[in-house]
């Protein structure tokens, strides 16, 4: 029997995802951690493509799983939930040879991947594994050729592209992917060529937000991209992000918040400020990210503080919504 939450947020037709990097994390933790998403009734799982823990690349501890092995080990687990990177990064690996490693992800998987791509931004990542860190306008032309290219790949099992960054000749992605087509995930919100981008290429727009105002700037300069390009603005799914801090009460919501920030090293105030609609007991927390889905968001990837919420959340605020 699916649990009644299930229903209530598929017939709305908005996904939640749960968002976990594996900084410091071995594959039991993920492993877990993805079959608890799973269980919990979650539509998708999301992890980081870092190859350097992303806030102290240079330390000796916590430092990151690679995304698309961990990918196929999750998929080899799962059954429903679906997995994506959140996002990949287009530079760490050849086009083609990106192609084929999410072809192989989407068929482990029994067609459950999330293509998620994005231009990257981590400068010691790229020096340490790629040699050198590109200017924004190459990072961006080689966002554009390689969904161009993956997803020419995705689509034909013979392909030849033709770019400034890759040329490609005739090659060979077989067996294709499960899914016709591999739902692409563009992440980023600039506003001239990223969302652009998504606009031509994308199922999903994943931008992160922080409030209304901003979530409507974005999703205007995606629709003024769909009308440009002649795309249906409807048939993109619009995708942001939240931090997630609950309490069953106010108190005990103020109490949690105390005791993450001290750790942190943060006042209260800046994590309220940093968490924002996701800070507060469930019901608040529906009534703030309720606002979101009227405004059209349909997927929600949720970074949880304390992962004890993840059942919370799915019991009381994707009920409530």
């Amino acid at each position: 029997m699916i649990p009644l939450h299930i229903v209530i947020h598929m017939a709305k037709d908005v996904w939640f995802g749960v968002h976990i990097p594996s900084e410091g994390k071995d594959w039991n933790y993920m492993s877990e951690a993805c079959l608890n998403v799973e269980a919990s009734g979650y539509n998708l799982f999301t992890t980081t493509d870092h190859f350097m823990n992303m806030w102290n690349p240079k330390g000796p501890e916590n430092h990151p799983l690679e995304c698309w092995t961990l990918l196929s080990s999750l998929a080899a687990v799962t059954k429903r939930v679906k997995l994506g990177p959140l996002v990949g990064c287009y530079g760490y690996r050849q086009p083609t040879v990106l192609a084929k490693i999410a072809t192989s992800v989407d068929i482990i998987s029994g067609g459950r991947l999330i293509f998620g791509i994005g231009a990257g931004w981590h400068v010691d990542e790229f020096e340490g594994f790629m040699g050198r860190f590109p200017p924004t306008a190459e990072r961006l032309r080689g966002l554009r050729e390689t969904i161009e290219i993956c997803r020419g790949m995705f689509e034909n099992e013979h392909f030849t592209y033709k770019g400034r960054l890759y040329n490609v000749e005739n090659v060979l992605n077989k067996p294709q992917p499960m899914q016709k087509p591999i739902p692409i995930m563009v992440g980023g919100g600039g506003e001239k060529v990223t969302l652009q981008l998504a606009a031509k290429h994308a199922n999903i727009s994943h931008f992160f937000t922080g409030d209304l105002k901003t979530l409507e700037a974005k999703t205007s300069a995606l629709r003024g991209h769909c009308e440009k390009v002649g795309r249906d603005y409807d048939s993109i799914r619009k995708a942001t992000g939240f931090s997630i801090l609950l309490g069953g009460t106010e108190a005990k919501a103020e109490e949690k918040l105390k005791k993450v920030a001290a750790m942190r090293g943060q006042s209260p105030e800046a994590l309220r400020q940093r968490i924002g609609p996701g800070f507060g007991t469930p019901e608040r927390v529906s009534a703030q990210i309720s606002e979101y889905v009227d405004k059209g968001i349909g997927l929600i990837t949720l970074s949880f503080t304390d992962m004890a919420d993840v059942q919370v959340f799915a019991d009381k605020v994707i009920s409530s919504l």
